[in-house]
């Protein structure tokens, strides 16, 4: 007797669509997809990097600190991530000196979908603090910003929620992250796929620390949402890169906890989060105890939704415990991650 087909699966939600499926759905191994057909093999001699390019719209335009937009040059992968980057005013009058770098990762309702749209990635996070800064600097006190929503997400879950975007940033904030850090911002365009790639962003950040003077001890990583997951994704995919990890409303492979483990955290998430639930970083925030992580301080907010980042990235403190750390002394090796013979060139004409 032959026995019967099932032709039953489980069926994932998509989370544009549903944004209460976002947690389930970085459980789920993802493609990319519309990758690009034509790419060319990198050369090591070719100069990293792009030159900067109007994204399209007037929201990023700044006055008094540098803060350009990229194609990323190379790639291990058909595809890279268009990119922010700020730079300190004193980067060009100090040539010696090197940076510590934050490396910020959107969430998804940031992310691109239509022609211009990387203002949706610098509303809120690292890049609103940078552009208070330039307000602040331009006279605007209390510095904030009016970057708009994109049409899609004037109805979104989240919006409805609460659009923090608009909230002012104190200008002692504003002042210590723009003026002691390099801040890249890569703006993830859903064309091709949802959710981070950790080895695009680590070509990536390989490009950024070859470009501009990083300091390689300091290198530190957050995200929100979908870039709270991807943070968490990225250190446990080069655990020897970073000396910081803040992932805000996000969750990780509790399995893997352990190969960041010597990696200073500051875990944030809203109590009342009905989008990533709290529980996502209560169990990364254990696995890590667990395994013997010697730093993890867990923030929780009683009061907020999924909107903790704009606490998060408006408290002083955190910038003041990045400034604080460099990886430990024993922790060396991902320098540099992507061998250059895996890269291609995704980007325009370099510099």
């Amino acid at each position: 007797m032959t026995p019967p087909k099932h032709t039953s699966k489980v069926v994932r939600e998509d989370p544009q669509d549903n944004p209460n499926a976002l947690h389930a759905f970085h459980t789920a191994k993802r493609g990319p997809k519309n990758i690009p057909d034509h790419i060319i093999m990198s050369d090591s001699d070719q100069p990293p990097g792009s030159l900067p390019k109007d994204p399209g719209h007037p929201h990023a335009s700044t006055s008094h600190i540098s803060f350009n937009y990229f194609d990323q040059r190379k790639s291990n992968a058909p595809f890279g991530y268009e990119y922010y980057v700020s730079l300190p005013p004193a980067y060009t009058t100090d040539t010696t000196k090197t940076w510590p770098l934050i490396l910020f990762l959107h969430g998804a309702g940031e992310s691109q979908r239509g022609i211009n749209e990387s203002f949706a990635s610098i509303r809120h996070g690292i890049p609103k603090v940078i552009l208070c800064y330039d307000k602040f600097k331009s006279g605007v006190n209390p510095a904030k910003i009016d970057i708009p929503l994109a049409p899609r997400l004037r109805s979104s879950r989240q919006t409805r929620q609460g659009d923090k975007s608009t909230e002012p940033i104190d200008s002692e904030v504003c002042c210590l992250l723009a003026e002691n850090f390099i801040t890249a911002t890569p703006s993830l365009n859903m064309e091709y796929g949802y959710g981070w790639n950790a080895s695009i962003l680590s070509a990536l950040l390989d490009e950024i620390v070859e470009r501009y003077r990083v300091d390689v001890e300091r290198v530190h990583v957050t995200g929100f949402s979908m870039g709270g997951y991807g943070s968490w994704d990225l250190a446990m995919y080069s655990p020897n890169r970073f000396a910081t990890v803040m992932p805000i409303c996000g969750g990780g492979d509790t399995v893997r906890a352990g190969l960041i483990k010597h990696i200073p955290h500051w875990v944030h998430h809203g109590d009342k989060d009905d989008i990533i639930p709290l529980r996502a970083s209560q169990q990364m925030v254990r696995a890590l105890e667990k395994a013997g992580a010697p730093e993890v301080e867990f923030t929780r907010y009683p009061d907020l939704m999924h909107d903790s980042w704009t606490a998060a990235y408006g408290n002083i403190e955190v910038y003041k415990w990045m400034l604080r750390h460099k990886r430990p002394r024993d922790v060396r090796g991902d320098e540099k991650v992507v061998p250059e013979e895996n890269k291609v060139v995704v980007g325009p004409e370099s510099t």
